[in-house]
């Protein structure tokens, strides 16, 4: 296929590097304009004509440019499409340009990524649909409606801690945020060395009639056990060699989650060998006990705590040993007690959970720097199984993770070219007093209820408290109110109301006058 690129003088260059690499035949064209986004379809149709443009089996102009390309086609008489936005887009749409339908009014890397998008969502929903005829393959189990197993997406059990402190309300709200956050399974977490079995059956109850998933609760307590299974809970957390005869006694037909301690006797193996032993003894025992439906955990340590490889290794080897049996994998022991963002910790431990055949992931967001784990952890699972299915690496899928980086940057290119003809000024600081005649301006993030705030004082007196959801509309409140008067302090204000925005997106701390990042963004 011979494809022309027309683009200006400004991307010339990384056009024709993109194009001199990709495996079509192409041949740039760069008209006589600094910017390819400013260039029209008159424009490109008039170049054209005048350059007798011939041979091309079609023509990409830039995505940017707007207006009818039909007046290309109608001067050139070859098909005209919109390419990418952004050079960096160019290499992957000229890679798949032959599987997508390109459009004359909507760019070419948005209908790869929303092809892409579709095709991820589709593969996901056959699943699902296919759910009957899946669930007779070995290893795979349905736990209240949700099928989990190695035919289906890694699961996310979502808890919530200290559950016997909440109210209902407060309950309801939790589980209804995992749910939308993506979460699958609900998981009601106890509070350790205190036995409240009313508070159990209550919180499980208040779930499973509100919401439609299924709920476990996360205990060792048997009288807590008891109570919540009267309230229907689905799985139990856990049983091991301590409490698995007791746990017998109560239901035949609950899931339970097996893990190979003992903790009436304060034992945790450490070892590999030691850790899958003792995990198959107890579930051995389990089922000779009568307990039918059956997880295994072995427990995921944190980094150096005794160590995460330990515990790695053995959950391959007893997934090697045992691969009918469905795993649990507490990835939240790694994430809350590790100093970094999650979403990259998510995503690898996702994909190590995926490489194990684990079929629920365990978290909570217990912590600040947890917000947002549930979210991340339900992406992964699913960039993971589609990344399983097509035996590839989790990358060009339509799904991804990457939210404070972009895997291309799409930057404008500088010309430094240009400093030469055009005067340059050195930015500076001046050092300004926002001490407007209209009032100064105190800015705070009110995060539950996800928006930013801005009160007005006039010296000491309290005038006005402006709310809004982003910094534009903020900003622009501000000055079509008439309550600043110059420039720097609107110039100020913006900026800190910029910062407010990114700062609760992003769950950093947000002080007023303050850095939002402490660490040099500048690169090596």
């Amino acid at each position: 296929m011979r494809i022309l690129i027309v683009t200006g003088q400004l991307a010339k260059q990384s056009v024709e590097k993109h194009a001199f690499a990709s495996s079509n035949e192409t041949e740039v064209l760069a008209l006589p304009v600094s910017v390819a986004a400013l260039l029209t379809p008159s424009q490109i149709a008039a170049e054209i004509q005048k350059r007798k443009v011939r041979g091309f089996d079609l023509i990409l102009v830039p995505g940017l440019v707007k207006g009818n390309l039909s007046v290309i086609e109608e001067l050139s008489t070859i098909p005209v499409f919109k390419g990418p936005k952004y050079v960096a887009d160019l290499p992957l749409v000229l890679k798949h340009i032959n599987d997508i339908t390109l459009s004359k009014s909507v760019p070419a890397c948005e209908l790869f990524k929303n092809e892409l998008q579709q095709q991820a969502l589709q593969a996901l929903e056959r699943v699902e649909q296919n759910r009957n005829t899946l669930l007779k393959k070995p290893g795979n189990v349905l736990v209240g409606n949700v099928a989990i197993g190695k035919a289906f997406p890694m699961r996310v059990m979502a808890e919530i801690l200290d559950a016997p402190l909440l109210s209902d309300h407060d309950l309801l709200k939790q589980a209804a945020y995992y749910r939308e956050s993506g979460a699958q399974i609900i998981d009601i977490g106890m509070i350790q060395g205190q036995s409240r079995p009313k508070d159990a059956e209550r919180a499980v109850r208040v779930v499973k009639q509100s919401l439609n998933l299924p709920v476990s609760i996360d205990t060792f307590d048997l009288s807590e056990a008891k109570a919540a299974i009267r309230g229907g809970a689905d799985i139990l957390l856990s049983v091991d060699a301590g409490n698995v005869e007791e746990v017998a006694k109560l239901s035949s037909n609950i899931m339970v989650v097996v893990v190979p301690t003992n903790h009436r006797e304060g034992y945790f193996p450490k070892g590999v060998s030691e850790r899958v032993t003792a995990l198959e003894e107890n579930i051995k025992q389990s089922v000779e006990l009568g307990i039918k439906n059956i997880i295994g955990d072995i427990i995921l340590d944190p980094v150096n705590m005794p160590g995460i490889v330990e515990s790695i290794c053995a959950y391959k080897e007893f997934s090697q040993r045992n691969p009918e049996i469905p795993l649990l994998c507490g990835v939240g022991n790694v994430t809350e007690l590790l100093d970094a963002d999650t979403v990259g910790a998510n995503a690898l431990l996702a994909g190590i959970a995926s490489e194990l055949d684990v079929s629920i992931l365990l978290t909570t967001e217990g912590s600040n720097k947890a917000r947002g784990s549930v979210k991340e952890l339900a992406t992964a699972s699913k960039l993971m199984f589609l990344a399983k299915k097509r035996n590839s690496a989790p990358i060009d899928l339509g799904l991804d993770l990457l939210l404070l980086k972009d895997k291309r940057l799409r930057d404008e290119p500088y010309d430094r070219q240009v400093d030469e003809c055009t005067r340059v000024i050195r930015a500076k600081v001046f050092e300004e007093d926002y001490h407007d005649p209209k009032g100064v301006f105190k800015i705070l993030v009110d995060r539950k209820e996800k928006r930013l705030v801005a009160t007005r004082f006039v010296g000491k007196t309290q005038e006005e408290i402006i709310m809004g959801e982003t910094a534009e509309e903020m900003i622009m409140t501000i000055v079509n109110m008439g309550f600043i008067s110059s420039l720097s302090h609107a110039a100020y204000v913006g900026k800190e109301l910029y910062k407010a925005e990114i700062a609760l997106k992003t769950g950093k701390t947000f002080i007023q006058d303050e850095p939002l990042f402490n660490y040099d963004l500048k690169e090596g």
